[in-house]
């Protein structure tokens, strides 16, 4: 990526400052993008090798359907990686990365995810947290009903369930990532659909204004959209010739017959006979097989075996289309209101992909089947993916498919007969437009068995019946990028080369030619919606959101000791009681029929915090390994820890104590660790014995406030026994805090999250104050 090409008039971002969304609105007339192509992640080591089959078009192992793996090991921390790609120059890792130095390898594969808002001024804001997550393909889903509009819509209005594409959004969008991908140092592909009976007028604003990828397959609008079939195929051939000119990716629409079937499992051969068709007829107009990517879903999800139904399918796919690239959608088919449930299926769905190698990863949000996607939910479905991919990295080089001989073998060679025997009974019909008169897509039955419910549409009907006209004999189009009929040969060979040339170059190469339309409705835009939310942006207040600025919207989990459906009238009492508008329960989850059930509930509040009035003690000072090390060294130290009262919970304090997981062991530091339900007086008699610096007590149970009285009473104690202002006195727990310890009379106090560092560093730093004061 050539970063000396700058945005016009933009300074660089700075991470700790957020997005000027009014200065990217700013001179967008003016903008044009920096450049129209998809690009691939590259690897970290080497470019990354391409799926190889062997000559009887199978595949074995490495070579085969495994993931492609690096000619040499990629170091990243301490870990040599064989799958990565080039890492972020600023990134969010994963929670667990601060055990690993921070580390943030990124996957091999392109990661997706969907941006769904309705106000795309919003979404910039999350596609810059999306990228900082890992995701390189940002997919903007349309607003409700967009696909059977006539033409483009202008201007920045609201959309329903996705956001309106208008040359307006799309320029300020792909303005902010030329920034954003020069904060995080990688390529962005930006992503929209071409389909609906204005595709080829979108195909050309897409090609005009930098789109990377795009959704298109005139499939999807016969069958899913009702729109006449002629002239689906026709608008299809125009906007994909448009496609292949500006090197956009393509990704198909077969999959929405893997969401839409009574039974997603029984669809699977149409479904391979839905991607040939698309791909046959895009490589004839013009695309690349590499930037061809098949849409592919896991038909199923647990509780259905669905390992043992999806990767066969996976991997006759891989087979049958092995020169094409393969975008694997997670599955959304049979999605709850559940995250948990949702994302323990995508990580199957993860699995399916390590072992077959996709090129892009798409991450459907696990609070999809609840609400339209919120911020956090991007990033959560953006860092299962990276985790996943993470945590089976290379685990190609160690085991290997039972691609012959097994169940698998015996599956994929039945899913690819059924497949050309469902081709082969289209055709001696009369073709796909007769198959789909017919009903033969989306039955409800497993070919060559049928129930008679397929989606049936016919030739002569559907949006835009009739609108398909020859071109005359002297039709002419001076146009780059043009579909069928042109008469140019009156016009000399550079014209028929080129046939802009004689219009001196059209919008493609001439963008300062494209008319810019602003706004059109003077209440329904950008501007009017962020002259609400300006205090949010332009003063120190902030409220909470989920999906827009200044939405206000929270959610809360709770247990309720009742049945399900008292549990979920109860909950919005609850919420009502706690201040929230708007109250919705938005998951449901059953613990035992009588005994009780979990609720998650959403709400608004309509109060602002004011950041600048907040009371924020200074974070606590870390020093470095080194340093610690190189102080107890020179001068050591001793402490005595135990659990107190009657707790019997030991794993905490191990962990801020013991040398394997990071404790102040491993800084030189001697540790007298008395167990649990440890008398007060035995760990200050034992502090006395080894002289010991400070006293470390392990204090979870909060009933009755005992956590409190621990506290108060080791204070108490060492007043009693003379040692009080010699010893340093330290309590941990989930319920502890630093002002909860103080106002006990102890030293310091430390909660979730903490670390044997940071003890490590209160105990040096405190027996250098306390030195200092005697």
């Amino acid at each position: 990526m050539d970063k000396s090409v700058k945005t016009q008039n933009l300074a660089s971002l700075k991470p700790n400052e957020k997005l000027d969304i009014e200065n990217i609105l700013k001179d967008l007339e003016n903008y044009h993008p920096r450049r129209r192509n998809w690009i691939w992640r590259s690897s970290g080591t080497d470019t990354r090798p391409r799926i190889s089959s062997s000559e009887d078009g199978t595949h074995n192992n490495i070579e085969g359907i495994v993931r492609a793996i690096h000619e040499s090991p990629q170091r990243i921390g301490k870990f040599d990686y064989l799958e990565t790609s080039q890492n972020l120059e600023n990134s969010v890792p994963l929670p667990a990365a601060h055990y690993f130095n921070d580390i943030d390898p990124q996957p091999g594969c392109s990661i997706t995810t969907e941006i769904a808002s309705g106000r795309f001024e919003d979404d910039i804001r999350r596609m810059r947290m999306a990228a900082w997550h890992g995701a390189d393909h940002l997919m903007v889903i349309r607003t409700a009903g967009q696909s059977h509009m006539e033409g483009l819509i202008e201007g920045t209005p609201q959309g329903i369930g996705g956001v309106p594409i208008t040359r307006k959004q799309i320029r300020a969008q792909r303005k902010a990532l030329d920034l954003i991908e020069d904060e995080v140092g990688r390529p962005i592909n930006y992503h929209s659909y071409i389909s609906g009976v204005a595709g080829p007028e979108m195909a050309v604003m897409f090609a005009e204004e930098g789109i990377n990828g795009a959704h298109q397959d005139p499939q999807y609008n016969v069958i899913y959209r009702n729109i006449n079939m002629v002239r689906s195929f026709v608008d299809a051939a125009v906007a994909k010739k448009m496609i292949a000119w500006a090197g956009i990716a393509q990704i198909d629409g077969a999959h929405n017959a893997n969401a839409t079937a009574r039974e997603a499992w029984k669809v699977m051969p149409e479904l391979m006979v839905q991607h040939g068709i698309n791909c046959i007829f895009s490589v004839k107009a013009g695309i690349k097989k590499e930037n061809i990517c098949l849409s592919t879903v896991p038909p199923t999800s647990p509780p259905a075996p669905c390992m043992r139904m999806d990767l066969p399918y996976a991997v006759a796919l891989r087979e049958l289309f092995k020169d094409y690239r393969m975008r694997a959608q997670q599955n959304t088919k049979y999605m709850s209101s559940s995250t948990r449930e949702a994302t323990v299926s995508h990580t199957l769905n993860l699995l399916i992909s390590e072992l077959t190698s996709a090129d892009i990863q798409s991450t459907i949000t696990p609070d999809e089947g609840r609400n339209v996607p919120w911020h956090i939910y991007n990033m959560e479905g953006t860092d299962t993916a990276k985790q996943a991919f993470a945590g089976m990295d290379g685990l190609g080089t160690m085991l290997e498919i039972k691609r012959h001989n097994s169940e698998l073998g015996n599956k994929v060679r039945e899913l690819k007969e059924r497949a050309i025997l469902f081709l082969e009974e289209m055709i001696k019909e009369g073709g796909y437009f007769k198959a789909v008169e017919e009903g033969f897509f989306v039955d409800s039955g497993e070919y060559p068995e049928r129930n008679g419910d397929g989606i049936s549409r016919k030739i002569d009907g559907g949006i835009g019946v009739g609108t398909v006209y020859e071109r005359d004999a002297d039709y002419m189009a001076p146009v780059t990028a043009h579909f069928g009929y042109n008469n140019l040969a009156p016009f000399g060979e550079e014209a028929a080369k080129n046939p802009s040339s004689l219009i001196g170059g059209g919008t493609f190469e001439n963008p300062e030619k494209i008319v810019f339309i602003d706004e059109l409705d003077e209440e329904d835009n950008v501007n009017v919606r962020m002259e609400r939310t300006e205090e949010l942006r332009q003063t120190s207040k902030i409220m909470p959101e989920m999906e827009w600025q200044g939405d206000g919207i929270v959610q809360t989990t709770m247990f309720l000791p009742t049945d399900k459906r008292t549990a979920s009238f109860a909950a919005i009492e609850i919420g009502k009681k706690m201040g929230l508008a708007d109250v919705e329960v938005i998951n449901v989850e059953v613990m035992h029929p009588a005994e009780g059930t979990r609720v998650e509930i959403k709400g608004r509040v309509d109060f602002t915090i004011d950041t600048a009035k907040l009371d924020i003690p200074p974070e606590p000072e870390v020093m470095t390994e080194d340093e610690i090390r190189s102080i107890i060294k020179s001068e050591p130290m001793t402490i005595v820890a135990g659990t107190v009262g009657s707790d019997e919970h030991s794993v905490g304090l191990r962990e801020i104590i013991d040398i394997k997981h990071g404790g102040i062991e491993g800084f030189g530091i001697d540790c007298q660790y008395l167990g649990t339900s440890v008398p007060l007086e035995k760990l200050i008699d034992a502090a006395i014995e080894t002289n010991a610096d400070a006293i470390l007590i392990s204090t979870i149970i909060s009933h009755d406030d005992i956590h409190y009285k621990n506290m108060k009473d080791l204070h108490n104690l060492s007043v009693e026994k003379g040692i009080r202002d010699k010893i340093i006195l330290v309590a941990g727990g989930t319920q502890v805090s630093p002002e909860i310890a103080a106002k006990q009379g102890l030293d310091a106090g430390f909660g979730r999250g903490t670390k044997g560092i940071n003890v490590a560093t209160f105990l040096v730093k405190r027996r250098e104050e306390m030195k200092g004061s005697k």
